[in-house]
């Protein structure tokens, strides 16, 4: 008997051993994300779209929030530490200063294994803005949808309170802007309207009026030659107008540091009659005064023609956006599972059912389809916290900081007719400038650049906002230049030339 009991126990656990073996094999693989964690885009442990993936793939996702301030510091260090999550995700040139960190991805990615992503990486054109200067493919970006991103937009009710017409050329606009300065739209018998204003945006908005002098800011490509916009003679002209408004107080006296919220109480307190952001803010400032009884009519206008005849803004989405922070690179040193899981979550987002949950939610949820559209519920159209659409469907974690697939419909659902009738007319007439391609660099050309143009964008940062408030005499900007220019500016834009002449093959 008891001979009988030992061998029934033997039996009993050889039995287990098997289940044991499988529940050690379908503990599910952690994933880290690390991942920019933004005051109006959160990107954080939690948020209902990552719990959805997490159970969907039965990958156990944990994400590291690198709140927005001094985000490349944190940057920084994080690669400096050498402690690297499964994933990062961050702006493309930034990524590829550390290059070898990230696992090369031309051969994963493939129609086998991959085949989301294929479809959208197999295009050679998308293929290169994504890979380094040696060919080699080393994370994946997020795909848009839509061209049109910012836009100019004013008030209408002041135009026609004062009997204005909607001007066209920059001259127009200064004018416009005066008689907006001097008329008191806003009806309080105090000269206190702001007729210019833009908030801090990451970069400043303060770049967007020298686009129609026909030039950018910094890096642009003209007839096959890449050019500094800062140093540019046609810079100076901009400067000139923009110091003029600056001085007469037509231009926001507080642009280099005006945040969203600072920048929402202006238009609040009834005082800015003209900006430009994204699309969408067209909305998010006019349902600042929804439920009030007031005449406010926001409507979008086309950029304002330039000494030549520009109208342009050349601050739009590029196929993949790869300078925003939402690129993802994949740990070369992570384990092989990670990596695995890694490429499974990436390729599922660009799927149609994870383009569907990133880009809209859950059905009955945050959508429904009617007649064949997506049309966003109540919870976001209608947001029971006052949230704006975009500010309500991010609370979820959808449209999110976590590289996915945009689809143009999204934001098409919940803009007004006015966005997408300006959007259209932006696009359909020629309102959008090249954008200037992010390169990539070889080591010693990277070496060039931190060397030498680190300290240039620096002081080009500095002098231009001295140069429009006045604080440096704009007869002073050939010194500027020449300044630039000692500091190793024909380097850094041998550099670029380079690297843009490879990418144009």
């Amino acid at each position: 008997m008891k001979l009988f009991t030992r061998l029934l126990a033997i039996l009993l656990a050889l039995s287990l051993m098997p289940l044991a073996f499988t529940a050690l094999a379908e503990e599910p693989v952690t994933i880290t994300i690390w991942g920019s964690d933004r005051e109006n885009m959160p990107f954080r442990n939690g948020l209902m779209t990552i719990e959805i993936l997490k159970e969907k793939l039965g990958i156990n996702i944990e994400i590291i929030s690198a709140p927005t301030e001094s985000l490349a510091e944190k940057y920084g260090l994080l690669m400096a530490g050498g402690d690297i999550p499964t994933i990062v995700q961050y702006k493309a040139k930034d990524l590829l200063l550390y290059k070898d960190a990230w696992q090369p991805l031309n051969e994963l990615v493939n129609e086998t294994d991959t085949p989301n992503l294929w479809k959208v990486y197999s295009d050679p054109e998308i293929r290169r803005k994504v890979s380094d200067a040696d060919g080699i493919m080393r994370f994946i970006g997020q795909r848009t949808a839509i061209t049109a991103g910012k836009l100019y937009f004013y008030r209408q009710d002041w135009l026609d309170k004062l009997g204005l017409e909607t001007p066209k050329t920059v001259e127009d606009l200064y004018n416009v802007f005066v008689a907006i300065r001097d008329g008191d739209p806003n009806g309080n018998g105090q000269k206190d309207e702001v007729p210019f204003s833009v908030r801090k945006n990451g970069s400043n908005n303060r770049g967007n009026v020298v686009h129609n002098w026909g030039i950018a800011e910094t890096f642009f490509a003209e007839d096959g030659q890449v050019k500094f916009g800062a140093t540019d003679p046609r810079m100076k002209e901009a400067l000139e107008w923009l110091h003029r408004c600056y001085e007469e107080k037509l231009l926001d006296q507080e642009y280099p540091t005006r945040d969203k919220t600072a920048w929402y109480s202006e238009w609040t307190n009834n005082q800015v009659f003209m900006s430009y952001d994204w699309s969408a803010y067209i909305d998010n400032v006019a349902n600042l005064f929804k439920g009030q009884e007031s005449d406010v009519h926001i409507v979008g206008a086309v950029p304002p023609e330039g000494p030549t005849g520009i109208s342009e803004t050349r601050d739009q989405l590029q196929p993949i956006t790869v300078d925003e922070d939402w690129n993802a690179g994949i740990f070369a040193g992570a384990s092989a599972e990670q990596k695995a899981a890694a490429l499974k979550l990436l390729d599922y987002v660009y799927s149609e059912e994870g383009m569907i949950l990133m880009n809209f939610g859950v059905e009955g949820q945050h959508y429904n389809v009617i007649d064949g559209d997506y049309k966003y519920s109540d919870l976001i159209m209608n947001n029971p916290d006052g949230l704006s659409p975009q500010d309500a469907l991010r609370t979820f974690g959808i449209q999110s900081m976590l590289t996915l697939l945009q689809d143009a419909r999204y934001e098409r659902a919940f803009v007004s007719d006015e966005v997408n009738r300006i959007r259209d007319i932006y696009e359909q007439e020629d309102h959008i400038g090249d954008a200037f391609p992010t390169l990539a660099f070889t080591s010693d050309e990277q070496s060039v650049i931190t060397e030498k143009y680190t300290e240039i964008e620096i002081y080009m940062d500095e002098m231009i906002d001295k140069f429009i408030m006045g604080v440096e005499p704009l007869d002073k900007f050939d010194a500027y230049v020449a300044q630039v220019e000692s500091m190793g500016l024909k380097d850094v834009l041998k550099v670029y030339q380079d690297a843009y002449d490879r990418y144009m093959k």
